[in-house]
């Protein structure tokens, strides 16, 4: 399945809210939710000895791009586009590989030319 053929299905299953605003924050709250689905599972595996859950893990991976992409059709973006201006900017930041340095270091005005494009 391609991006574009997800953000399709994804956005047959988008419940409308009262409010463009509304609905951007039923998708913001929803990404929200989801990656505290995600960190539960590392939380109850590190704090109280459960099995850690992968299964759920992938399944919560799985909401959260739900949200992501719907919030993508909702304001008109382009996942893949944002996908490509996200790792051209990780390589203005980034050049050969991550290093502590370059993270604490950032050229912040070359990496916001890079998303104003």
């Amino acid at each position: 399945m391609t991006i574009k053929e997800y953000s399709l299905e994804a956005k047959r299953t988008m419940s409308q809210c009262e409010s463009t605003l509304l609905d951007d924050l039923h998708m913001v709250l929803g990404m929200q939710t989801e990656s505290a689905e995600i960190a539960d599972v590392y939380k109850k595996h590190i704090a109280y000895g459960k099995d850690l859950d992968l299964v759920n893990v992938k399944e919560e991976i799985g909401d959260l791009i739900w949200y992501i992409a719907n919030l993508c059709t909702l304001k008109g973006w382009d996942l893949e586009d944002i996908m490509q201006t996200n790792i051209d900017k990780l390589k203005v930041r980034f050049p050969e590989k991550f290093t502590n340095d370059k993270a604490l270091n950032r050229d912040l005005k070359e990496e916001r030319k890079i998303l104003e494009l």
